[in-house]
């Protein structure tokens, strides 16, 4: 492996590693210099008695395997006394009735009793004091005779001091220590991947000109590279669209405006040419014909040019406090003998008070009369047209709603695609054509005062709602009386 490439600062990996390392080693030091400096607060005196009660069976042990060595009495007395002399003891050999058959010098019974010294064993072991006598017993056999070597022996008090170490606290206390260190040596990555995320959700809300600060070398710093990589090349893209959306724009609006006056001089011409001849000549249906064509044609211009002006975000609203309830009952009036030449009614529901709304009427007026138009042309005839508007704590919602002629679900996705025309079949032909403009106008008026559009379908039962919101910088949006 060649070590130039195995750079500690190029892998967040080994970062890591180190990081948690070196984590463990300061929380271990750590640990142990708190367990050094609370030593004098943990500490805890004892006395103990185990060093005196471990010389005693070892000295048992001891004598027990030198017997085995002793042939004559008065071998078994010298080791009696050597070890009574040795450590102070005092030393016998007993039948299985507690006579006395050897003993140390110094021993006066010729008898003892093994049961008492059972018996008292018990009470020195549980609670000892300094200078007790400690007994303990143990069964030998010399020249075949089964005997007990009884050693007895002062307690010798030991005091010292042991520490209070809680393994559970211990435990908690590494933990805590880690836990520490590791978010302590960790922060500055961490914030790092906070700014991070700070920078990508900017972005991911439309700014693009956002550029994220490298501070490494690692992953992290060429992910962070590769997303101000990828912004600017979203920014360039998007600045492209922009730039290539309003050329469109203007080309657009040029050319309607360009066409809009010669067209109107043919029409003028063509209603004139009408207007002078005479029924009975031949040519009058298509002089009809090419009049209802420019007709048209102008009507795709207007609303090309409307629907241009609209979506260029240059548009000004001059908006004012209307009554919405006024204002439809007017289009209404208006709109109804257009309808009952199709076969169709009107029915609305409306509410008796005022309903003030500080809108573009204009506006307004154009989106609604668009809805009544697309309902009207794709309408059951004969048939009914409903329209409702109701007062919510937001705002307020209008419905025109129709029973129309079947429909699939991708014409249903796409109604308010600019250019796009549903099935001219669905409306019998009874009417023109439209541009294919006219919901995509109106959903651009509705957003422009803050508000949505959109399409219910319950089978063939056709639903259009807008809503639009009060507008909170002018007060006077409210519900008034009569």
């Amino acid at each position: 492996m060649r070590l130039s490439k195995f750079r500690l600062h190029h892998s967040l990996r080994l970062k890591i590693l180190v990081t948690f390392v070196a984590c463990l080693f300061i929380t271990s030091l750590l640990q142990i210099s708190i367990d050094f400096v609370t030593q004098g607060f943990r500490k805890i005196p004892y006395t103990s008695y185990e060093s005196s009660k471990n010389r005693i069976n070892g000295k048992l042990a001891l004598i027990e395997s030198e017997l085995e060595k002793a042939h004559v009495t008065n071998e078994i007395t010298a080791l009696l006394n050597k070890h009574s002399e040795q450590d102070r003891l005092i030393l016998y050999l007993t039948d299985l009735e507690g006579k006395v058959i050897f003993h140390s010098d110094g021993v006066k019974e010729s008898k003892i009793d093994l049961f008492q010294i059972f018996y008292e064993q018990k009470k020195i072991i549980t609670n000892p004091d300094p200078g007790s006598m400690y007994t303990t017993v143990m069964p030998v056999k010399y020249t075949e005779q089964k005997l007990f070597l009884v050693i007895s022996g002062p307690l010798e008090a030991e005091v010292g001091y042991t520490y209070d170490d809680s393994k559970i606290v211990n435990l908690l206390l590494f933990f805590g220590l880690f836990t520490l260190t590791f978010y302590l040596f960790t922060a500055r990555k961490m914030k790092q991947f906070q700014l991070l995320n700070n920078g990508v959700e900017k972005i991911a809300q439309g700014k693009l000109s956002v550029r994220l600060p490298v501070k490494s070398e690692d992953e992290l710093g060429t992910l962070t590279r590769n997303i101000n990589d990828m912004a600017g090349q979203l920014e360039e893209k998007m600045e492209k669209e922009r730039l290539a959306e309003k050329t469109k724009i203007e080309l657009i609006t040029n050319i309607s405006h360009d066409l809009r006056t010669p067209l109107t001089s043919i029409i003028g011409y063509l209603m004139l040419l009408q207007e002078n001849i005479h029924k009975d000549d031949s040519s009058s249906p298509y002089v009809q014909s090419a009049l209802n064509k420019s007709n048209q044609l102008k009507k795709l211009i207007d609303d090309l040019f409307e629907y241009t002006r609209l979506t260029s975000k240059q548009v000004f609203l001059e908006k004012q406090n209307i009554d919405m309830v006024s204002m439809l009952k007017q289009m209404i009036i208006e709109f109804s003998p257009l309808a009952e030449t199709y076969d169709i009614r009107i029915v609305s529901e409306l509410p008796e008070q005022k309903i003030m709304l500080h809108v573009d009427a204009g506006t307004i007026v154009r989106a609604v009369d668009n809805l009544l138009m697309n309902a009207l042309k794709f309408s059951v005839k004969p048939g009914a047209i409903r329209i409702d508007l109701r007062k919510e704590v937001s705002g307020i919602v209008l419905c025109v709603a129709n029973e129309g002629t079947g429909m699939t679900k991708e014409q249903e996705e796409r109604l308010f695609e600019r250019f796009y025309k549903g099935d001219e079949s669905r409306n019998g032909h009874i009417m023109p054509s439209g541009s294919g403009l006219g919901l995509s106008i109106a959903q651009s008026i509705v957003q422009l005062h803050g508000g949505d559009i959109w399409l219910h379908r319950t089978g063939h039962y056709y639903q259009f709602f807008i809503s639009i919101p009060y507008d909170s910088s002018n007060g006077e949006d409210h519900v008034g009386g009569n």
